[in-house]
């Protein structure tokens, strides 16, 4: 995408990668339409973007990097594809930047229980990079989490799942037949709603 840039002096435009969000500036002519909103000359720019080795589609923009991928995924399968989300990735920052470490931090103070050693409620490291956008990775937010606050430790939905099911399980072991259909189908709807969760923390969760 193209987004104007204000100011006075020489002409410019924020060129944004519509696939990785890499961003770039580039010179360019501005041009009145007929509300009187002046804007970036899109032609220009991407006259410009394709001898600079961006890939113009559709309206859409692709940097260097992403447009390599894709055409490199189109001569292996012989169609257009979709850049995946590793190559997505190999465009982005290595590592998060002084305000992305700031926002994730504040947002662990927040989220992230010290003596339990676990997320409050149903967080995990994915969700909390979602609320936190701005490019954020979960990967990013573990980073953190493990360096300064503590290990994933689960959250507190995924005990409060377990001790539901644990009492479910005992209550069975003490021969309340009446009531083992119901409760084994409470188990089984519990254990895919802890599977669910798991998931979404990752590996070290474990399952049930």
């Amino acid at each position: 995408m193209i987004r104007a840039i204000q100011g006075k002096g020489t002409n410019r435009a924020r060129v944004i990668c519509d696939e990785c969000g890499r961003e770039d500036v580039v010179t360019c002519d501005y041009q009145t339409r007929s509300n009187g909103v002046s804007e970036p000359h899109a032609g220009q720019i991407h006259k410009k973007l394709t001898r600079q080795g961006w890939d113009v589609r559709k309206g859409k923009l692709h940097c260097p990097t992403c447009a390599a991928h894709r055409r490199a995924f189109a001569q292996q399968e012989g169609q257009e594809v979709t850049v995946t989300k590793a190559s997505v990735e190999a465009c982005e920052p290595p590592e998060a930047s002084r305000e992305q470490k700031r926002l994730i931090i504040m947002a662990l103070e927040e989220a992230y229980d010290v003596s339990a050693q676990r997320y409050r409620g149903g967080q995990t490291d994915a969700t909390l990079a979602t609320e936190l956008g701005n490019g954020i990775r979960a990967g990013w937010v573990a980073e953190k989490r493990e360096e300064l606050f503590g290990p994933a430790g689960g959250n507190e939905e995924m005990d409060a799942i377990r001790n539901e099911v644990a009492a479910i399980e005992g209550a069975l072991s003490d021969g309340l037949e009446g009531i083992r259909s119901e409760m084994l189908g409470r188990i089984s709807a519990l254990t895919k709603r802890l599977d669910a969760v798991c998931a979404a923390v990752g590996p070290r969760a474990g399952k049930v």
